[in-house]
């Protein structure tokens, strides 16, 4: 670890597990209020979490959870006063993403259908406003479409007619590339 603050000339310990108060952490959850109490649960349990939650330094005594959000939530439900944490920079929130299967990027000009329909598996098992979409589907309309056009931008996708409208592109900017 020492290479790794070394690196990034800084005192902040990177990667390391640290215990923090939960009142120096800041941070919002998407996840489903039945996660958090399920979470809760075992936390009331058990006094203290066993996967850290990811936080960024912002400066002295303030950190910003930026991943396993719910379980910061759910300790301040139980009224835990510390919770295991890893500190991380930018560069290793981004890889957190890839590891944890949050921004898989696929180039639309040059996946093969196989990798498409990955994607959009994916996307469809992430994002509720994809779950009725066939990946098969899209797929195959991006082949096509890529046969006589090069992509430049996703607005082509509401074209295809493989029920991507105007309304879902905002949730593909951060998964396609092209």
């Amino acid at each position: 670890m020492v290479s790794t603050l070394e690196r990034r000339g800084t005192s902040t310990p990177l990667g390391q597990v640290l215990r923090l108060p939960c009142k120096f952490i800041q941070g919002k959850s998407s996840a489903e209020v039945m996660v958090i109490n399920a979470i809760a649960n075992e936390l009331a349990i058990s006094g203290k979490n066993v996967l850290p939650i990811m936080v960024k330094h912002l400066k002295e005594d303030k950190y910003n959870a930026v991943f396993n959000t719910q379980i910061l939530i759910a300790a301040r439900q139980v009224g835990l006063d510390f919770i295991y944490c890893i500190v991380v920079d930018d560069e290793m929130a981004a890889q957190l993403k890839v590891e944890a299967g949050k921004n898989l990027k696929v180039n639309l000009n040059q996946a093969s259908e196989a990798e498409l329909i990955a994607a959009f598996e994916n996307i469809k098992s992430n994002i509720a406003t994809f779950n009725k979409l066939d990946p098969t589907t899209i797929a195959r309309a991006i082949i096509q479409y890529r046969a006589t056009d090069r992509i430049n931008n996703l607005t082509f996708l509401t074209k295809l007619k493989c029920g991507i409208g105007k309304t879902k592109l905002p949730a593909l900017v951060d998964r396609l590339i092209y």
